[in-house]
């Protein structure tokens, strides 16, 4: 596990003319620390079965978290596929990243 600098993107939506939901305005950037931890064997094939590639976690403090469903880690955009926030831990969420692969 080491300490790592990382961006969150937040991106708003609203619903067209046809109803569907489109981005409006420029994502919004949060730069962030957290720890980068390993991704546990079951969980890369978990990930796979949703047809995601997993790439890491990180462990931040849950106060600067908001909901982000995308973030930028060297330099490379990831999707956060999914959280968790341990029960010994209540001020930490952890945040499961990587890239779609596929059709997914």
């Amino acid at each position: 596990m080491q300490d790592i600098s990382f961006t969150l993107i937040s991106q708003a939506y609203v619903k067209d003319s046809t109803g569907q939901m489109v981005p409006t305005g420029e994502p919004t950037r949060s730069e962030v620390i957290g720890l980068q931890k390993s991704v546990y064997q079951n969980e890369f094939f978990q990930a796979d079965q949703a047809g995601i590639r997993a790439e890491g976690v990180i462990e931040m403090n849950i106060a600067d978290y908001a909901g982000q469903s995308k973030l930028i880690f060297e330099g490379k955009p990831y999707t956060i596929y999914r959280t968790y926030e341990p029960k010994d831990k209540p001020d930490i969420i952890e945040l499961y990243y990587g890239e779609r692969v596929g059709n997914g």
